[in-house]
């Protein structure tokens, strides 16, 4: 088969998946057990901060087994020993073991989570992708402790990896993920239909942006924190720095609280119309 033919199937089977996803067995990641009541109850120590950096890549033309979406959050611990605060960054960045995606392979194969930075030295060396980035924006630290306990679920073994996760196997057992609900599944609000494999690479990852944007999740948005560009050794990558433009909702205990019960109240209300 040609290489425009087989472009042609892969968007076809996106445009199939995404009828399919309000039905599509979720992995069971602990991270969605964790209640946004819970995460504000408790503030975090008064020398911490965290973060978030998000990124998405794709070639030109776009195609979809050349693209990919990931991101990293960062803990920033100050002493008053020190001039420069202590990091831990947490990355995922779901792909194949093979590092060979197949969009039409609608079966689970091992999956292996990079380090933020072999995922860049891939997508620019190998893949010849373009790769772009939102933040760094400073987050609750909820958020923080959610993608650490996905990044842990992830690398347990428990799940493989599938291109287009909401048909197949991975749709039938929850055995599988693609590289934006190795992210999103760890949103205990909305199910996959709420982030559409109709979006893919860089519009992919704007859309998980703008989720945490229009949440009470980022503090000061959409205020980036270049500090970190630096510390994360990001300036050494040709990084295209992209900038959100769009609504916001700055994170408050009060907004978090109300946010989560407006939340289940629709999701019970899909529920029953389903």
């Amino acid at each position: 088969m040609s290489r425009c033919g087989r472009n042609h199937l892969a968007v076809l089977a996106v445009a199939v998946a995404v009828g399919c996803a309000a039905n599509a067995v979720r992995p069971p990641s602990p991270a969605t057990a964790i209640r946004i009541e819970d995460e504000v109850a408790t503030p975090a120590p008064p020398n911490e901060r965290y973060y978030i950096v998000l990124f998405g890549s794709q070639n030109t033309p776009k195609r979809a087994r050349y693209t990919h979406s990931w991101g990293t959050v960062v803990k920033a611990t100050c002493s008053p020993d020190k001039s420069e605060p202590d990091l831990e960054v947490h990355t995922i960045s779901w792909m194949p073991a093979t590092l060979e995606i197949h969009p039409l392979r609608f079966w689970v194969e091992p999956g292996v989570n990079l380090t933020l930075e072999f995922t860049l030295r891939e997508m620019l060396e190998n893949n010849h992708e373009r790769v772009s980035m939102w933040g760094p924006y400073e987050i609750h630290h909820g958020l923080y402790h959610r993608f650490v306990t996905q990044r842990c679920f992830l690398e347990s073994g428990q799940i493989g990896y599938q291109a287009i996760d909401t048909v197949g196997e991975a749709a039938r057992c929850g055995n599988g993920s693609d590289c934006i609900h190795a992210m999103t599944d760890m949103d205990p609000l909305f199910d996959r239909t709420e982030y559409p494999l109709s979006r893919f690479g860089e519009s992919a990852t704007r859309h998980v942006v703008r989720q945490i944007m229009t949440r009470p999740i980022v503090i000061n948005p959409p205020c980036t924190h270049d500090w970190l560009i630096c510390r994360l050794g990001l300036d050494q990558y040709p990084i295209v720095r992209r900038t959100y433009r769009g609504p916001v909702v700055p994170f408050s205990v009060e907004a978090a609280l109300d946010y989560a019960a407006n939340a289940e109240a629709g999701n019970r209300r899909r529920r029953i119309l389903r």
